[in-house]
């Protein structure tokens, strides 16, 4: 399961969250806009509808007024006042008494100039005569809970009233009452309310499906690339330098990918030299160590050459001469079988090409890289002491790269240990993997140094007479087989390193 604290710190996670946010942030602005806009229609709408009911019942009204037909005009009011949506209908005198009503118990009561219908008009004296529409409603609350939108429309004097005979009014009097029409705003709020809904779960849905596919776009056009970059980057630095990016997009990640495929390539013929360097560091180290040893018994075979040619010019007929010279010959044939066999082993290493894999004893592969550098041990009186497990030991691998890392780890050792001392090689077979241990008694690694051994051209030694790559190179190959190494080390009591190589090797895989 990937960590949340790594989820979070992925580029994809991050742009899908602020792609959602953004995203949530637009719908959040629209579907406010939309439902503001849609609501204010809305009640637009209802305010022109309710002006033309209240001008509707006033006109329904008007010639019952003129007439003084005051039954009539109740009946009016009761019969218009039954209408869905109507919660109420009053008309006011002038004296603020309210002459007509749709709830027969309100008739013949005087409203307070302060009430709501009243103080649009009195809240300053004398009262306005002109007010605007829109002054002329107010939203109230019904005792049941819902709102109710009440409309106040004022009934002007007119010369049909001022000149009837039947209740002339004065002339100036500009009005003669009001109609007062409360409407219920119950079904336009539950619209309103369940077109909120609707909205909101739609823009709900919408944002949903727009995030998951954006955010599949992310994981196929961002997530998943970065991802195989990332474990490139990391497979590099493990010295896998066969690894491969497979981005194959022709936007800029995919010309990442290329770039970086080109890299690695790079890298590898790099390594490739850095390896056949210290190949041939090591092998100058060897030369120079068998060069010295060679010396030797080719001094001694010049002197018994020649010490064995006097002997047969000056004393060719006697027996016991001749026994001499015959056992110096046996000492010159034993010393020339050495120097070559010194000679072979040299140029056998010097010869073996990395990639060549194949099935091989690890006793041989050990005993053949210490066969390389045992003249070497003799001159500094190191010993080498193996622990070999015989069982199983079998493993299929780079050869000759396996007995480069042999020669380099023995040689650091033997350099580590000037006054002499031992190499301990031991191995351990199981069924998948082999462990060998090369651990030396000499003057070990500081602990701040460890660290950095493996890293390329680091050295403590002089730069003349090292490269800095040994290690690095030793490194490289064995995780080039799939295995691993790991060290540990106590100043003035050794170091110890543990290779674990798979008994198949990943190169052949």
């Amino acid at each position: 399961m990937v960590p949340l604290k790594r989820v979070t710190r992925s580029l994809g996670t991050k742009l899908f969250i602020i792609l959602v946010l953004l995203l949530a942030f637009a719908f959040v602005v629209i579907l406010y806009h939309n439902i503001r806009t849609y609501t204010t229609h809305l009640h637009e709408n209802v305010l022109i509808n309710a002006i033309q009911i209240s001008n509707i019942i006033k006109s329904a009204c008007y010639h019952s007024m003129l007439k003084n037909d005051r039954e009539g005009l109740q009946n009016i009011i009761m019969s218009v006042g039954k209408a869905e949506g109507i919660d109420g209908i009053r008309i006011y005198n002038r004296e603020g008494i309210i002459s007509f009503s749709k709830d027969k118990e309100e008739i013949h009561k005087v409203a307070d100039k302060r009430a709501e219908q009243c103080y649009i008009c009195h809240k300053e004296e004398p009262a306005k005569g002109l007010i605007p529409t829109k002054d002329l409603t107010r939203i109230l609350v019904s005792p049941q809970g819902y709102r109710q939108l009440a409309l106040v429309n004022p009934i002007e004097n007119s010369p049909e009233c001022y000149n009837a005979a039947c209740h002339a009014h004065s002339k100036e009097q500009q009005k003669l009452g009001l109609l007062d029409v409360k409407l219920s705003l119950k079904r336009i709020d539950e619209e309103i309310a369940h077109t909120k809904r609707k909205m909101l779960i739609y823009s709900i849905i919408l944002i949903l499906f727009t995030a998951l596919l954006k955010g599949a776009f992310i994981v196929v056009l961002v997530h998943k690339p970065i991802k195989k970059l990332i474990k490139g980057v990391r497979e590099v630095a493990k010295l896998n330098l066969d690894y491969k990016v497979d981005v194959r997009s022709n936007d800029e990640l995919g010309e990442l990918a290329s770039s970086f495929n080109d890299m690695t390539r790079e890298l590898k013929n790099a390594q490739t030299h850095l390896v056949f360097s210290e190949r041939m560091a090591s092998l100058g180290k060897i030369s120079a160590a068998v060069a010295h040893e060679i010396n030797n018994p080719l001094s001694g075979i010049l002197s018994y050459g020649k010490l064995t040619a006097r002997l047969l010019e000056e004393n060719g007929n006697d027996p016991e001469k001749i026994k001499t010279a015959i056992e110096n010959l046996k000492f010159i044939s034993e010393e020339s079988k050495r120097c070559g066999e010194i000679v072979k082993n040299l140029l056998l290493f010097s010869k073996k090409t990395f990639g060549t894999v194949r099935g091989e004893h690890l006793r041989t592969l050990i005993e053949n890289s210490i066969r390389l550098v045992e003249h070497s041990a003799k001159l500094q009186k190191v010993k080498f002491k193996t622990e070999i497990d015989p069982e199983n030991d079998v493993v299929v691998v780079d050869t000759g790269a396996i007995e480069q890392v042999f020669v380099d780890l023995f040689i650091n050792a033997i350099e580590a240990m000037p006054n002499g001392g031992e190499i301990r090689v031991t191995t351990k077979n199981t069924k998948d993997e082999v462990i060998i241990t090369v651990e030396d008694t000499g003057h070990g690694i500081p602990e701040e140094i460890l660290p950095h051994i493996f890293e390329p051209f680091f050295t403590t030694k002089d730069s003349k007479k090292s490269t800095g790559l040994g290690l690095c190179v030793v490194y490289s190959i064995i995780e080039d087989h799939g295995g691993k190494i790991e060290v540990s080390s106590k100043v003035n009591e050794g170091t110890r390193f543990t290779i674990t190589l798979p008994r198949l090797s990943k190169k052949i895989k």
